[in-house]
């Protein structure tokens, strides 16, 4: 009975090592702790297109006039919570910033203003820049 438990307890410390192995990290895409889910610039990109002029992206830094994605509209974080009222639950959104601070906090506000879905755009503006997608 006691060789039959050790075996038991070491087969089941093996799996777990085993299993622990296969893990990888969430991919790009899922849902975050925010309710947002974060998206590489080529995925924002395709969302952009498929979205038939729906998505709203949103450009939260005080930079907006140095540069932003095409079609973005500005609220810079500190003035977003005012502007929430006013903008449409049923359409998309994503967000985007100069600093990943800011694109989750207001990703996370307007999560939990009630919107689905959101998006945030990982490495943010510089992402976008940096993958050749042009800026406005």
């Amino acid at each position: 009975m006691v060789f039959s438990s050790r075996v038991s307890l070491i087969l089941i410390l093996a799996i777990a090592v085993i299993c622990s192995g296969c893990m990888q990290p969430a991919p790009s895409g899922s849902k975050g702790a925010g309710g947002y889910s974060d998206v590489t610039a080529q995925e924002a990109r395709s969302l952009k297109h498929a979205s038939e002029g729906k998505l709203v992206i949103i450009d939260l830094s005080s930079t907006y006039n140095d540069g932003h994605l095409p079609m973005a509209i500005s609220i810079p974080l500190d003035s977003l919570d005012t502007k929430i009222p006013a903008l449409d639950k049923s359409r998309p959104y994503l967000v985007y910033s100069n600093t990943d601070d800011a694109s989750i906090a207001g990703a996370t506000k307007l999560v939990n203003a009630g919107f689905s879905p959101v998006y945030r755009l990982q490495g943010n503006y510089a992402s976008w820049v940096a993958a050749g997608y042009p800026a406005e």
